[in-house]
């Protein structure tokens, strides 16, 4: 979906593109890159270009024949990047940084239905996602029974083999990020968030989390604030 965001609008208005994917996530853009030799796009129109960040994102970034670059990452690697074409020929520059999507659930909502929605938005893609609802608000009328049938709904979800056809849930990318996020769910029980559900790893092995949900989160803690 990302691949597409970018490359649809940017060969619509007749651009050639250079396109580097996470490093972590290569597949399915060389795969569709495949795709696009087979559809008989003209060579150098669309270029995948796999690599990591910091030499080949910022080779992207510096260049001076570059014109336009659209990054979708982390605010750090935004700033750098923004440098970079300040720096180079004043490319113009879209970022989109992720955050913290907020997800309103109003007292006259239908309930199960608002339950379900809330739950793909966040667990889709074991959460990998940077527009998962990370916060969701509910009415104070309908809190405790939402929190309810939330945690019942995530208990049931089947996290394992994301090849198994069973699996609702595959595991984080990467050690990395599994580690970060479990740092993430010691610091909302240390500070004062109530664990629903889930908090720790599956099994002994690989990067798999259980669906976690916090209630009593107050905006000020680092789970409120930060992307997880």
């Amino acid at each position: 979906m990302m691949l597409a965001w970018k490359l649809g609008p940017a060969l619509a208005c007749g651009n050639v593109i250079l396109l580097k994917p996470a490093e972590q996530t290569p597949l399915t853009a060389l795969y569709c890159a495949a795709l696009i030799k087979e559809a008989g796009f003209p060579p150098g129109v669309v270029n995948i270009i796999p690599g990591d960040g910091p030499e080949c994102g910022y080779a992207i970034a510096i260049h001076e024949h570059i014109d336009k670059v659209a990054f979708t990452g982390s605010v750090e690697v935004g700033k750098k990047i923004q440098e970079a074409a300040a720096k180079s020929n004043l490319k113009r520059v879209t970022l989109e940084l992720g955050g913290k999507s907020p997800l309103i659930i109003c007292e006259d909502a239908d309930l199960d239905y608002a339950v379900k929605l809330a739950h793909d938005a966040i667990f889709t893609n074991a959460a990998q996602s940077c527009v998962a609802a990370s916060r969701t608000f509910v009415h104070t009328k309908i809190y405790d029974e939402f929190i309810t049938r939330s945690v019942e709904l995530a208990k049931k979800r089947v996290v394992g083999d994301p090849f198994d056809s069973n699996s609702e849930q595959g595991p984080q990318i990467n050690d990395s990020q599994f580690q970060k996020i479990l740092g993430y769910i010691e610091s909302g029980k240390k500070s004062g968030a109530k664990l629903e559900c889930g908090g720790e790893r599956v099994g002994n092995k690989g990067y798999f989390i259980k669906p976690t949900i916090f209630s009593g989160v107050k905006d000020d803690m680092q789970i409120a604030r930060e992307e997880v």
